[in-house]
């Protein structure tokens, strides 16, 4: 399958700017140099240990007109909505068994439209690169890594900073926290340029300069997060950083992007999860800088940050015994009647539908007319703006109307939304349950599970019809390729731990493959806004001719 034709996807939405203001030269013109420069290692400008204090972030200087626009940027009053939905507004009672009803909470953040050249209109943000350059990242690998770093650069301007942080057996902090001035980005380049690969693996050397960067900084910027690059497996790692991460009361996030089919991906992705961050596939490395301007994408429309959900039931007799019976994704805390859910930033153009079980008890009572109509649910948010730091608070009600056994229903449709939701975190449920099948040899059980809830989900065909349940179909059709034994061990036990997560968060993008090869997104991402989907299509149009590394197609002009 030839890679997607640029001007076709182009039509299909806005026309993506070729030449933004900010970027000094085309992309590949400047690859194509910078690829002809050799690469030394500077040995005498060694960074100070992590152990002493890193206290020498550039100050943030906003100009008055970037100071005076903030206030008017995004309105969480306004372009925010918050509510809590059941699949049916009306339950019928059972006395003989126990009913069990989907819901959710939904977060839903209007589109602000930023373009991606638009570096006035949008967050400053802290970005904090940890560079995996161990001996296995030799090649081609490291080289990408140089230009996909290169290609950042572009994307970042002076009100955001930068800083990386390179490692193997050990780690060193080859910048501090820079902006991405003018002035600035020369010096960013000849550190790139220095970056070569050698020696072990230990990322956890990585994570703690970094941490140790973000409680050291003087300044703050918007938002923060922490980029972690590496093709290798370190079995230390998550135990180590988790017990760092537990000393860091910074907000930010953490994205995780592994190399080749060797990268350890579930312990990539339990790193990812530590600090509510996507993990990146790439089996095919010349797809990384569209892996890298994605999760960027997210960082530069960020429009709240310290998001806070408290869900409590709330019935009372004779219906006291309603509770929530399950939970999906990792994100739900629960104490006693009480749930939590905590994220750190959410971006706009994207939506975040917490989705759970409600078990309505069996009744043996007749249900009076002043009973029918019962407050189940309270939803309170709390989220605060990243510019102005306001702090803004909604709250919403699910009520159900409870009927009696044998009362007569009229109509009583289905929550369309609600069901292509459960049916998303259903179907990521059968992928991880596959993915276990297939741990123990047992692939045939696997795709079994697999073609069984996507007959589930095709049979109700309004719904599999929405764009909102296209992305669980497409992603259980790539798992039944990925469940079979030689593509399982070749790409799809990462992939498939890929999509469990990127699924349960509604973010990232999970990777598809064709033939064997990881193939570029055709379309915009299930998950991606309308800054990330334009600085996707910019990198795919300017990748320069020379990125065609084997098991790649070189693309079209």
């Amino acid at each position: 399958m030839d890679q997607i034709n640029i001007q076709q996807t182009l039509n299909q939405g806005q026309q993506v700017k070729t030449q933004p203001q900010f970027f000094p030269k085309i992309l590949s013109i400047q690859l194509q140099q910078f690829q002809q420069q050799p690469s030394v290692q500077s040995n005498n400008e060694k960074q100070e240990s992590d152990m002493k204090p890193m206290e020498d972030d550039e100050f943030i200087n906003p100009s008055k007109e970037e100071v005076k626009e903030a206030a008017k940027k995004y309105d969480l009053n306004k372009d925010l909505s918050f509510e809590i939905r059941a699949l049916n507004k009306i339950q019928k009672s059972s006395s003989v068994k126990d009913q069990y009803i989907p819901a959710m909470i939904s977060l839903k953040a209007k589109e602000n439209y930023i373009e991606a050249n638009d570096l006035s209109n949008r967050v400053g943000v802290d970005l904090i690169c940890l560079i995996d350059k161990s001996g296995s990242m030799m090649g081609e690998k490291i080289e990408m890594v140089r230009q996909t770093l290169m290609v950042l650069l572009n994307f970042l301007g002076a009100k955001d900073r930068l800083q990386l942080i390179i490692f193997n057996h050990c780690a060193e902090r080859i910048t501090p926290l820079k902006c991405i001035t003018e002035e600035n980005r020369g010096y960013f380049e000849e550190k790139i340029k220095g970056i070569n690969a050698t020696g072990n693996t230990d990322i956890s050397s990585a994570t703690q300069i970094a941490f140790q960067q973000l409680k050291d900084r003087k300044y703050r910027n918007n938002v923060t997060s922490i980029f972690l690059l590496s093709d290798g497996q370190d079995d230390q790692a998550f135990t180590n950083i988790k017990q760092q991460i537990n000393q860091v009361e910074e907000v930010f996030t953490l994205h995780t992007f592994g190399f080749g089919k060797d990268n350890d991906a579930k312990m990539m992705t339990s790193i990812s999860n530590l600090k509510d961050g996507s993990f990146y596939f790439v089996q095919e490395i010349n797809l990384l800088d569209e892996f890298f301007v994605d999760a960027l994408g997210e960082l530069v429309s960020v429009i709240g940050e310290k998001i806070q959900i408290q869900l409590q039931i709330t019935s009372q007799p004779p219906f006291q015994d309603v509770k929530i019976s399950k939970t999906f994704g990792t994100m739900w805390n629960q104490n006693e009647a009480k749930y939590q859910i905590l994220v750190p930033q959410l971006a706009c153009g994207t939506r975040k539908d917490y989705v759970f079980e409600l078990m309505l008890p069996q009744i043996n009572f007749q249900i009076n007319d002043n009973q029918r109509n019962v407050n189940v649910l309270e939803a309170q948010l709390t989220i605060t703006d990243p510019q102005s730091k306001q702090v803004i608070q909604k709250q919403d009600i699910l009520e159900l109307v409870i009927l009696n056994e044998n009362d007569e229903l009229n109509q009583n449709e289905d929550d369309i939304d609600v069901q292509c939701q459960y049916f998303r975190v259903k179907g990521t449920d059968v992928i991880n349950s596959a993915r276990q099948l297939c741990e123990s040899n047992q692939n045939d059980k696997a795709l079994t599970l697999i073609k069984n809830i996507l007959i589930q989900i095709k049979s109700k065909e309004k719904v599999a019809a929405s764009n909102e349940c296209q992305g669980i179909i497409q992603d259980l059709e790539q798992a039944l390729s990925a469940s079979q034994k030689k593509e399982y061990v070749d790409y799809g036990r990462a992939q498939m731990i890929q999509m469990v997560n990127n699924n349960y968060q509604q973010k990232g993008i999970n990777s598809q493959f064709y033939n064997g090869l990881q193939i570029q997104q055709q379309i915009p991402a299930q998950n991606q806004n309308f800054c990330q989907n334009q600085m996707m299509q910019f990198v795919q149009i300017n990748k320069p001719p020379q990125i065609n590394f084997p098991g790649s197609k070189q693309q079209p002009k």
